[in-house]
């Protein structure tokens, strides 16, 4: 007998009175220690120090000419153009006492599930080809390894031929115990939401910085959470968009 488990999941984990509701009291005093912690993906890892970006768009003609490219030439991106990418995608754009460190992206709870990468295609000096992992709160590379990638390999890791030609491929995981531990099932919802938000975000940030980027339903998602050394179940691949 044929279930689809998608509907059985999004009927079930419903805030319904009763059953499958989030029970959060509303004194936050007596939330565990964990609900209010803002966790860190950090490696002990050489790492790539980004640089400062003071990029300006105008916010209307950005989301108007906003769209999917699949014209790419292998060209690198700069350093410069990763750091302005990454940090208003989904990095710290406020460090202040009564902002405590807001990110880019509106995250239920402030949990913060989603992890990003940038596999390089193409690299150059400044940032060679290979893979990487963007911390957040250092606005660093952390250099997981520095690999130049055949066309056979790029094949391996997105299934589209024009994606193949991009600069680099931006991966988000998710790290589902962040949001679980405090919402439950419903928390996978959030994870997704936040995800697309982050999203949309490259998208913007890509048009004003006159590059192209695209969204992907074909990524091989087991083979790069093994390139990236990710176990595919406590952190798994969501989404990936080549920018380039």
């Amino acid at each position: 007998m044929y279930i689809d488990f998608s509907l059985l999941f999004h009927q079930s984990s419903k805030d319904l009175v009763g059953g499958g509701s989030v029970r959060i009291p509303n004194d936050t005093s007596l939330w565990p220690p964990e609900w209010t912690t803002t966790y860190y993906k950090t490696y002990d890892l050489q790492k790539i120090m980004l640089p400062g970006a003071t990029p300006h768009a105008d916010l209307f003609d950005t989301i108007r000419n906003r769209s999917s490219g699949r014209a790419y030439s292998s060209k690198p991106l700069s350093l410069s153009q990763m750091s302005t990418l990454l940090k208003y995608s989904c990095g710290i754009v406020s460090d202040s006492e009564a902002t405590h460190k807001r990110r880019a992206q509106p995250s239920g709870g402030a949990r913060y599930p989603i992890e990003v990468y940038a596999i390089v295609f193409h690299g150059s000096v400044e940032l060679p080809a290979g893979m990487y992992h963007y911390n957040v709160k250092e606005h660093a590379l952390d250099v997981l390894h520095e690999k130049k990638f055949t066309p056979e390999e790029r094949a391996e890791i997105v299934t589209y031929p024009f994606a193949q030609k991009a600069s680099c491929l931006i991966v988000m995981t998710a790290v589902f115990y962040r949001n679980q531990m405090k919402y439950g099932e419903r928390g996978y919802r959030y994870i997704m939401l936040e995800a697309g938000h982050i999203g949309q975000n490259i998208y913007l940030v890509s048009e004003a910085l006159d590059l192209q980027c695209c969204g992907l339903g074909g990524t091989r998602d087991e083979h790069i959470e093994k390139l990236i050394g990710v176990d595919g179940a406590a952190e798994s691949v969501l989404y990936g968009i080549v920018v380039g």
